[in-house]
């Protein structure tokens, strides 16, 4: 191109009789391009010159640089030949000819890179796709149980042989799931058939473990015993897996029958006892009956277990509960002390309210030192009115008022809370046991059960404070509280017997002025006469009237409200007749004339006899 251009400027000099320009001069080879041009523009001929040059020069010039021209050509082509072929000569090798540039393709999309590289990845994505496709209309409610069936029957066929490459995505798993829960027996048992070599591995997957819940929940009694014998031998390796733990907890806590229990457990005692494991029990007492001599083996075992499951945070499944439970309930003191560490006293507060848990829980209290006590009273900081209003849970808020000597400790985290929430606590029978403890630790109102359970811990070595002075100084801590919030709510406790009788203990023992509930009450009799014979409003009286804390003082105040009208309803009945009788039997009250002259003006004969009656009379004669 470059020797063309400069051969056509060549021909247009000598059609004007000018001379070859000059290389480095402006006007074409020069610096400034534009500038020639422009001097080549103004030096073109006009058309009269182009007509008057000789044709004969022009023609002669034009063919003699056209066959130069043409010559050359030729020699280059010869010479491009030639080297051609010396260069096939050498390499033996054809040649080869760079294809033309393609236009390039247009970019794919999102989707479309998605799905080219799932394809790349997995050989089976064709089916795997119609697979989801099938389960989207099989998984709708709005289809019949005939019509999801027909579904269920195309996956199987779709899936067979192939279920064990699909469990372990969360996807294709639920596809499984859906097949165990709305198909029929059959379908489970070839989901069953399938997974059986693969349903260790299938445990401990991240998705896989909701399925082999699935099948548990669905399976029947055969199919169950058929997956325990997969299971069999493998549950301590399963126990200590982060997600297959939750397979065995399930299995063991809801499906186990009461042998398969006993040889999950004897699983974790070591290898000789496992052998033995159809005569054993789930319960190491019973086993160190028959072998006491392998004791130290067994607990160093679940000693081993114990530390793997608090390390990894496993303590919240019953399983592993129950195999720490069997450990402090036989080791000893020290032993305990030694397994308590900061990271079971975080897990602590997850547990309380499990029978086991709880039982955990009472034991780090007794055996753990001041410093451990005063760490797990720290993690209960914001849970103490569920624990509380829980069965279990109460019971390691009475081994704390039990053990606990740093009872301002206790008054900031757990009596002030109690206080807080006193409405909800009393409204609960094990919310109602605590306040009772507070009143009366181990008293009447304690069951004998749970007397038992609390002696282990008395006598322990981290417990220096006598139990009497311990007991005044919690009941001096919550007894104000307790009065202003039963003054409050006298009229509705007294709907229900058993916080009735809260009441009436509540006001018989703390030793601050009750006064408060004391005025409640006789304004409640004043303002029904007939109040007095309800049963839980006589038996509360009685019981206030009958001791010295309360006696006097409610007695002033009952004949202060009591006039002629309300001493004829009161004698007309048999419990207003006894409660007038305990009024005046002890004499005490400073006003006691005034219910005498009362009761001078009353016409027993007109009253209707009763053992109460018969006495108020009896007694008056004295």
């Amino acid at each position: 191109s470059f020797k063309l251009s400069y051969y056509n400027e060549y021909k247009s000099y000598l059609r004007m009789g000018k001379a070859k320009p000059k290389a480095g001069k402006a006007g074409t080879y020069g610096k400034n391009k534009s500038e020639g041009k422009a001097k080549l523009k103004a030096k073109k001929p006009s058309m009269k010159a182009k007509k008057t040059a000789k044709p004969v020069q022009k023609s002669l010039v034009s063919k003699e640089l056209m066959e130069v021209i043409k010559e050359k050509r030729k020699e280059k082509q010869d010479s491009r030949k030639q080297s051609l072929s010396e260069k096939k000569a050498q390499k033996g090798k054809k040649r080869k000819i760079k294809d033309t540039p393609k236009e390039p393709a247009e970019p794919l999309k999102k989707k479309q890179l998605k799905k080219l590289r799932k394809s790349n990845d997995n050989d089976d994505y064709e089916n795997i796709m119609k697979i989801k496709k099938v389960w989207e209309k099989a998984r709708k409610n709005t289809i019949s149980k005939a019509e999801k069936l027909e579904y269920i029957i195309e996956l199987k066929g779709m899936m067979k042989g192939k279920v064990e490459s699909l469990m372990f995505k969360h996807d294709l798993a639920r596809v499984v799931q859906m097949i165990l829960k709305h198909g029929t027996s059959e379908h489970n048992d070839f989901i069953i058939e399938e997974l059986k070599p693969h349903i260790v591995e299938l445990s401990k997957s991240k998705y896989g473990k909701f399925t082999v819940n699935c099948m548990l929940k669905n399976s029947t009694k055969a199919q169950r015993n058929t997956m325990f014998r997969c299971f069999s031998g493998n549950f301590k390796k399963l126990a200590v897996h982060a997600d297959a733990v939750s397979v065995v907890d399930t299995f063991y806590n809801e499906y186990a029958t009461s042998n398969q229990r006993t040889e999950i457990i004897t699983e974790f005692y070591g290898k000789d006892l496992y052998l033995y494991r159809d005569l054993l029990s789930e319960h190491l007492s019973k086993v160190l009956e028959s072998h006491p001599q392998k004791k130290d083996s067994i607990l160093a075992e679940l000693h081993k277990f114990s530390t793997v499951f608090i390390d990894k945070g496993l303590t919240g499944y019953i399983i592993t509960q129950h195999l720490i439970l069997q450990y402090v309930l036989h080791a000893s003191a020290e032993q305990i002390h030694e397994l308590i560490s900061d990271k079971l006293i975080e897990q602590l507060v997850n547990f309380v309210h499990t029978k086991e848990g709880s039982k955990i829980t009472m034991r780090s209290i007794w055996f753990g030192s001041a410093k451990h006590r005063k760490n797990i009273l720290k993690t209960f900081k914001g849970h103490v009115k569920d624990m509380c209003t829980n069965e279990n849970g109460y019971l390691v808020l009475l081994a704390v008022f039990d053990a606990v000597d740093d009872t301002v400790m206790v008054r900031k985290v757990i009596l002030s809370e109690i206080l807080e929430n006193l409405d909800t606590i009393v409204m609960s029978s094990s919310g109602r046991s605590v306040i009772n403890y507070l009143l009366q630790p181990r008293g009447k109102q304690c069951h004998p059960l749970i007397i038992e359970m609390l002696k282990p811990g008395d006598g322990n070595a981290f417990s220096k404070k006598e139990s009497a002075v311990r007991s005044s100084e919690l009941l001096a801590c919550i007894a104000s509280g307790l009065v202003s919030n039963f003054a409050a709510n006298t009229e509705s406790m007294l709907l229900d017997n058993a916080t009735a009788l809260l009441l009436s203990t509540a006001a018989m023992t703390v030793s601050t002025d009750v006064t408060p509930i004391l005025q409640e009450l006789a304004q409640l009799c004043s303002a029904d006469h007939k109040f007095v014979e309800g049963i839980t409003s006589h038996v509360t009286l009685r019981n206030l009237l009958s001791c010295e804390n309360t006696r006097k003082r409610l007695s002033e105040l009952l004949i202060d409200i009591l006039d002629t009208d309300m001493v004829k309803v009161w004698v007309s009945s048999n419990r207003g007749c006894f409660t007038l009788l305990r009024i005046i039997e002890h004499g005490e009250a400073d006003n006691h004339d005034k219910l005498l002259e009362e009761l001078k003006k009353i016409s027993f004969k007109a009253v209707s006899t009763s053992v109460g009656r018969d006495k108020l009379v009896e007694f008056l004669k004295k």
